[in-house]
């Protein structure tokens, strides 16, 4: 790896004397920094290295300090984070500042200018008070510092929830953000959408990355995030990924119903699911549940297993069949067969009758806990569809929600598994519930589509 910086640099420790030969140079690479140390070459790669700042210490013969600010995993249970610095010297406070703005450059890709100034990075943060334990500023003072490490600034908000939320993003003045951060769950993340996808100057507003620190009840965003940067779930290994900067891209649900327009970034859920979502809520006064509340409340539903009559129809990726992994499963003669039509000149399939169930996600994990679309990707332009249909009993239904943690519902025959470009639910009961993000909506027809790769969140 080529040298693009290199200046005289100590590295002071607790066993070290000041008292150095201050001739000894430092290498930065674009990767990592190198310096000599009693007499051996020590080099930190910046895989866990999230920023660099001044060290105001007082120095005897006139030298200046900086600090490396990493984040290690450890290898104990749990694998959280921790802070560990590094402590360096230089002569001058010009040759400090040279060795931040270069090393600053190199953690976030830009030239090597050393003589030209990082500016901070801005982040918009917004805090749901009332989500998941309540406890989402606690979490945001824990990983702070993180943040600040990292070279960032960070304005706060605290939500209000639903249209309120929606209206105060709008009103954002994107020129001042590079970025935003979402303390608490996937309910704040689709206001935080919503309001994006509306703003005045929606394509630059969607155009900034988004940050999940989860706090919530279910997080299913931020866990899809955390398992695909490798981190373990938790709220300071999510800091870290935000701090690193690092990002994807992320497909939307456009949802259209009834003359309204919104934004989907994880889910919308008909029948047993949307049972679960909305009414596990009447267990919120239980708070010693937490997120178990929706693990309780679908056990009560599966005892109580209902099923509903409804039309989906939907466009499916190509050569993708309902089982990726398994061959087609009919249902037996002895079952309701539902009508399942195909288009040949549209691509369109139509299934009709009576479902138990029916998930389509845009990201693989619906909560923490919940690994309900193994196959979904972020960026691939598909959301992936779950249909349960009625025949299947309630002791392999509660087989299925035993098994989804991991993913291995799907080895069961009645799980049929769709990749779908477009959506069309037509519920045909005549009461039931619909859900988007967790979020209640009218019960009435329902249009999903996919705008692929169309924000940002950060993820490694």
């Amino acid at each position: 790896m080529d040298i693009v910086f290199e200046e005289q640099l100590f590295s002071v420790s607790d066993s070290d004397p000041i008292a150095v030969d201050i001739r000894a140079k430092g290498w930065l690479t674009t990767q990592s920094l190198s310096w000599f140390q009693a007499g051996l070459r020590k080099t930190l790669a910046f895989d866990d290295v999230v920023g660099v700042k001044p060290n105001h210490k007082t120095y005897p013969q006139g030298l200046v300090g900086f600090v490396l600010c990493t984040y290690p995993a450890p290898r104990t249970v749990p694998q959280r984070r921790q802070l560990r610095e590094y402590e360096f010297v230089c002569p001058t406070e010009q040759m400090r500042s040279q060795w931040i703005n270069a090393i600053r450059q190199a953690l976030q890709g830009l030239p090597i200018q050393p003589q030209q100034a990082v500016k901070p990075r801005h982040l918009q943060i917004l805090i749901n008070p009332k989500g998941g334990r309540r406890q989402a500023k606690q979490v945001f003072q824990s990983i702070q510092p993180i943040l600040e490490d990292a070279h960032c600034q960070m304005s706060i908000l605290e939500t209000q929830g639903g249209d309120r939320t929606i209206e105060a993003v709008r009103g954002f003045d994107l020129s001042a953000i590079d970025g935003f951060v979402v303390v608490g769950g996937d309910g704040t993340v689709y206001e935080l959408i919503n309001g994006l996808m509306t703003h005045a100057d929606a394509e630059a507003a969607i155009a900034k990355p988004i940050g999940i620190i989860p706090a919530g009840t279910g997080n299913g965003l931020g866990k899809t995030i955390l398992e695909l940067s490798k981190e373990t779930y938790d709220p300071r290994n999510a800091a870290f990924v935000i701090a690193k900067g690092q990002c994807q891209p992320i497909n939307l649900g456009v949802v259209k119903q009834d003359g309204q327009q919104y934004y989907s970034i994880l889910s919308l859920a008909w029948a047993l699911i949307s049972d679960i979502d909305i009414r596990s809520n009447k267990l919120r006064f239980l708070k010693f549940l937490g997120s178990l509340r929706s693990d309780v409340y679908a056990f009560l539903s599966i005892l109580a297993l209902r099923s509903y009559r409804g039309r989906i129809s939907f466009l499916s990726a190509p050569d993708w069949t309902s089982r990726p992994d398994k061959p087609q499963h009919h249902p037996s003669q002895s079952q309701p067969t539902p009508a399942l039509e195909k288009s040949p000149s549209s691509g369109w399939q139509v299934i009709e009758g009576e479902f138990v169930a029916l998930w389509a996600m845009n990201v693989a994990w619906a909560t923490h806990s919940v690994f309900a679309a193994p196959h979904a990707q972020l960026a691939d332009g598909y959301m992936d569809v779950l249909i349960i249909r009625k025949g299947i009993t309630r002791w392999r239904l509660l087989t299925a929600f035993l098994k989804i943690a991991t993913g291995d519902h799907l080895s069961l025959p009645e799980m049929e598994y769709y990749k779908v470009r477009c959506l069309h639910l037509e519920p045909l009961s005549s009461q039931g519930l619909l859900a988007v993000d967790g979020e209640e909506i009218k019960y009435c027809s329902i249009e999903m589509n996919v705008l692929a790769n169309h924000a940002q969140v950060f993820c490694r």
